[in-house]
């Protein structure tokens, strides 16, 4: 019985080690991939659009580690931002952006029309006379807590036409001012406001900067400049040298650090787009953050027929998570 059961446990292993060896490379260097996210690049910040909550696990199937998560939040939802930051803490993550939005969030189905209109209690006229003040110093207060630096990119695309804070951009001057100083004087000084924009890519350049220069509340008020940055494909196909001359003018113009605050491509063009990305991001240095987003894109679900496929997911594709990983750590992954 003993050579029998002898046998039959070596041919047991070695049916095990045959079924390892044909398994695909992929398979192998996918694990390996888990164990050892590589780190940003140093002096960029590389951050994601997630649930700290699934942060590890996001890392390990892309495999980089951010160095900053990001979130949206809306006004009237009237949450604080405590409960999401400290599971940012308990994660390690030191640096977080937070996309404010003042209103009341409308379906995206219900079109940009809809969108766009005024919302009381939440217009940059009543945000910047007191309406919103307890949220905000409350907001404030949270965003204090926080054992590390905090983004906060209020209202932002404030150029385009699809928000309501788009509307009269000295009300938006204004209501940003006011929300900048009640977050000094509840003792944010760890807070820094990104003023991001959104490339406009159907205007010219010159046309684009005079309108973005209406709502520019002064260099004291802001600590980043940034643009959203996403190539919806099909007939909005976007490469990264058509959003390259808005970000040459962000830094040139106002003169601060400039973040990509929201980026994201269409499925067919991925990988070609983010080895572009790539290489725009290293030879600028003054980009100092890019920020991944594949949240599902509002701008798609009120557009026609002819966009492309932005409902892809990086973590659940190779090539393209490499990819990524490049522009993440400036190519030396």
């Amino acid at each position: 019985m003993r050579p029998l059961a002898l046998n039959l446990a070596t041919a047991s292993f070695t049916l095990v080690l045959l079924a390892l060896l044909t398994l695909p490379a992929w398979t192998l260097r996918s694990d390996a991939t888990v164990e050892r996210p590589v780190a940003p690049a140093a002096g960029r910040l590389f951050g994601v659009y997630t649930d700290p909550w699934h942060l590890d696990e996001w890392s390990a199937h892309v495999g980089v580690r951010p160095n900053l998560v990001a979130k949206f939040e809306a006004f009237a939802r009237e949450r604080t931002p405590g409960k999401f930051l400290r599971q940012v803490e308990r994660t390690g993550v030191k640096r977080v952006m937070i996309s404010w939005e003042p209103w009341n969030t409308v379906r995206a189905s219900l079109g940009a029309q809809r969108q766009a209109q005024p919302q009381a209690g939440f217009t940059n006229a009543d945000i910047a006379r007191g309406t919103q003040d307890a949220y905000i110093a409350s907001f404030a207060r949270g965003v204090a807590s926080f054992r590390g630096t905090v983004y906060m990119r209020y209202a932002h695309e404030m150029n385009g036409f699809w928000y309501p804070w788009s509307a009269d951009p000295g009300a938006f001057i204004r209501a940003w001012r006011h929300v900048v100083r009640i977050f000094r004087a509840q003792g944010a000084a760890n807070a820094r406001f990104v003023w991001s924009t959104n490339p406009n890519l159907y205007e010219t350049r010159p046309v684009w900067l005079a309108n973005v220069r209406r709502y520019w509340p002064g260099a004291r008020w802001v600590g980043a400049v940034g643009s959203t940055m996403i190539n919806f494909g099909g007939d909005k196909h976007y490469t990264v040298a058509r959003f390259a001359p808005a970000l040459a003018i962000l830094h040139r113009e106002f003169r601060k650090p400039v973040f990509l605050t929201e980026v994201n491509t269409d499925r067919a063009a991925r990988l070609s787009w983010l080895r572009d990305l790539r290489d725009e991001v290293r030879a600028h240095p003054w980009i100092r953050a890019v920020v991944w987003s594949q949240l599902p894109s509002r701008s798609q679900v009120q557009g026609d027929t002819g966009r492309g496929d932005l409902n892809w997911e990086v973590t659940s594709d190779r090539e393209a998570a490499a990819e990524l990983r490049a522009v993440a750590s400036d190519g030396s992954d």
